[in-house]
């Protein structure tokens, strides 16, 4: 930036010179008609009426004559080239800093209307961390609706407050794009409503990753139940069979006496 106002101020050297050196060549030749004016006057002094109105007319044709040479002159066509090459010279912002800086420049930040824009967008971002923090689902759908019916609006509230930006604002920060309602009201209220649908989306992926742990559990709780009653079964088989057994070898036996 300090490059740029420095070129800018040699720039400007350079026209007030080239001003200069006109002025002075217009008052040179000016100096010069009067004193022809002033010869021709005194030598045709002694002449009748009618040859003082011929030289009237004769001073009135030189006068345009002149006039036709000063805007004919090679000064205007030295302005023109000296305005076409300070604006080929001036550069303006190329990087984002840049572009960033002279945006910043070019807000008057102390003044109401600016302080106002700032105070409501620190109000919405505590609402929203509000909302996010005890809303539930349905409060932070509401407010990012109202986010969203803000952000639609602000075409309509540009072309309105270009119109009657004296009422409140120093200067006309309201152009054809809408790159300050962009930049100043709708980027930071976009940018609230993307941290809300992260929150969102990461709770949800939470959600996700209990749920799944939750039946994982309930899994391994009804395989460890299967298990218990497998176990159970087995030794009931296994107790009936031996009782089976039993039976089957006490009557086995007075058989084998008689």
């Amino acid at each position: 930036m300090a490059s740029f106002f420095k070129q800018l101020s040699d720039d400007m050297e350079k026209v007030i010179q080239v001003v200069e050196e006109g002025a002075k060549f217009m008052m040179g030749e000016s100096a010069s008609m009067d004193g022809e004016k002033g010869s021709d006057a005194e030598t045709q002094s002694s002449t009748a009426f009618g040859d003082s109105a011929d030289v009237d007319q004769d001073g009135d044709a030189a006068m345009i004559d002149d006039m036709d040479d000063m805007y004919g002159s090679p000064l205007m066509g030295m302005a023109d080239s000296v305005m076409s090459d300070i604006m080929s010279m001036q550069v303006g912002p190329q990087t984002p800093k840049e572009h960033i800086q002279a945006f910043a420049a070019a807000i008057t930040w102390n003044e109401t209307f600016i302080k106002i824009i700032i105070g409501f967008h620190v109000a919405v971002i505590v609402s929203a961390v509000v909302v996010n923090r005890s809303g539930g689902v349905y409060g932070r759908l509401c407010f990012m609706f109202f986010v969203g019916i803000v952000v639609r609006l602000a075409d309509t509230l540009n072309t309105i407050g270009a119109k009657r930006w004296r009422e409140f604002a120093t200067q006309n920060y309201f152009d054809g794009g809408g790159i300050f309602m962009g930049i100043m009201v709708c980027a930071p209220l976009l940018m609230v409503c993307l941290c809300m649908l992260i929150s969102m989306i990461r709770e949800a992926s939470n959600l996700i990753v209990d749920v799944s742990k939750m039946k994982a559990k309930a899994q391994l709780k009804q395989k460890q139940r299967r298990g218990h009653m497998d176990k159970t079964t087995n030794e009931k088989r296994k107790m009936g069979r031996r009782i089976r057994d039993k039976i089957q070898s006490s009557l086995r036996e007075p058989l084998q006496i008689n």
